[in-house]
This record gives C-alpha cells, sequence and structure tokens, in this order.
C-alpha cells in the first residue's frame, strides 16, 4: 500500500512538474502557431484566476524566506544535523518552494498561451511597455 507522502511524491515531484511545464510550453507554442484560439470573453475570466494564483504565490514568496535561514536549535552536534537537514528539506527540488515557484512558472506560460491564443498577448505587450516607459519619464 502506498503511503500518503508517497502518494504526494509521487503527484507533485519534479518529474511531473518538468512534464506540466513542458505540457504549458506546448500550448504557448500551440497558440503561437494559431493552433487554438479562443474568444477574449471565454478567455478573461481564466487568464484572471491565473493571474490571481500568479499574485498569490508572488505574495508567498516573502513567506518563504524564512527557509533562507538554518533554524536555530541549539549548539549541540545532534540540533545542528537536525537544523541541516530542515535547511535541506525546505530548500531542495522537491520542497514547497520549489514547487510553488515551478507552479508559478506553469501559470504564467498557461496565462500566455490563453493572451495568446484570444489575440490580447501584443496588446498586453505594449500596455505594459507603455508604462514603463511613463515610469521613466
Amino acid at each position: 500500500m502506498m503511503s500518503a507522502m508517497s502518494a504526494f511524491n509521487k503527484s507533485m515531484g519534479a518529474e511531473t512538474m518538468s512534464e506540466v511545464t513542458r505540457s504549458a510550453d506546448r500550448m504557448v507554442a500551440s497558440a503561437k502557431s494559431g493552433g487554438f484560439q479562443v474568444t477574449k470573453e471565454a478567455a478573461d475570466p481564466i487568464i484572471k484566476v491565473l493571474e490571481d494564483f500568479i499574485d498569490q504565490i508572488e505574495s508567498m514568496r516573502s513567506d518563504l524566506t524564512v527557509f533562507d535561514q538554518m533554524p536555530s536549535l541549539g549548539g549541540h552536534q545532534y540540533g545542528q544535523l537536525v537544523a541541516r537537514h530542515m535547511h535541506e528539506a525546505a530548500n531542495d527540488g522537491q520542497s514547497a518552494r520549489a514547487a510553488a515557484e515551478s507552479l508559478q512558472v506553469v501559470l504564467r506560460k498557461s496565462r500566455e498561451a490563453l493572451l495568446r491564443a484570444s489575440d490580447q498577448y501584443d496588446e498586453r505587450e505594449e500596455s505594459a511597455e507603455d508604462i514603463f516607459r511613463k515610469m521613466g519619464d
């Protein structure tokens, strides 16, 4: 019988996230080549949800900075060993931080695909460029 942690690792592991990212890349490529299209009206609510999730992950980044430092578990050898292990686990490729970053990449690519498929990508890029130009003035 598979443990819950084993099932989680299998479902959210690095290999799975890599495949999801590759799928998002294929979706962007398909949208770029006209492989699929969607109306602006259908795409906009989905894009809004994706952007909300992207923003939520971005706001979590500051919470995850707590993992930048090793926890203080005393000066004895065992405490140092556990602290090092906790720090490594919190920052490795299977950590919550890595999963959040991977998810954010997939969400951004999915948003890009929908923007391209609904012919809004160029408009958004121009709008962003205008904003940055105005900020420089």
